[in-house]
């Protein structure tokens, strides 16, 4: 039996307070953050056993930025199955530099400190199949969210 979880990426950016931080920027300019995934279409793999795998491809975020902003955030939707079978978020892990390892994504999760300028972010991703979860694709969505400094 073999599972095959595929997710598409949303990018949701939160521009949250630019009053602060319109003294961080040149007079004149307009203060901009930009974010953009790689790939934009994710594939997590087959899984042939219950158990975790790691998805063998990295996803990359890219923020192009002329100001402070706050902490980068990423967050998963449930993975569903057309027939309804679903692997929550809690069963999706996340790791980059800044977490010190795989985060389960059942809450939103840091993935990058407040900052300025532009930067990249390198995700590893693993995901957590059960016995219960039916053979076939999966379809999700992660949300990157830019919020306001603090």
């Amino acid at each position: 039996m073999k599972k095959v979880l595929i997710t598409s990426w949303i990018v949701a950016v939160a521009l949250i307070g630019f009053a602060a931080v319109a003294e961080a920027v040149q007079p004149g300019d307009k203060p901009f953050i930009h974010v953009s995934t790689s790939p934009h279409r994710l594939d997590l793999g087959a899984a042939s056993f219950a158990g975790v795998h790691n998805v063998s491809k990295a996803l990359t975020v890219q923020v192009d930025s002329n100001c402070l902003h706050g902490p980068i955030m990423i967050s998963a939707t449930t993975l569903r199955h057309h027939l309804g079978a679903a692997i929550p978020p809690e069963h999706i892990f996340v790791r980059t530099k800044g977490t010190y390892g795989f985060v389960p994504m059942g809450r939103p999760v840091a993935i990058s400190a407040p900052t300025s300028g532009s930067h990249r972010i390198v995700l590893d991703l693993q995901v957590q199949t059960g016995f219960n979860n039916m053979a076939g694709k999966y379809k999700g969505t992660f949300t990157v969210t830019v919020m306001p400094p603090v």
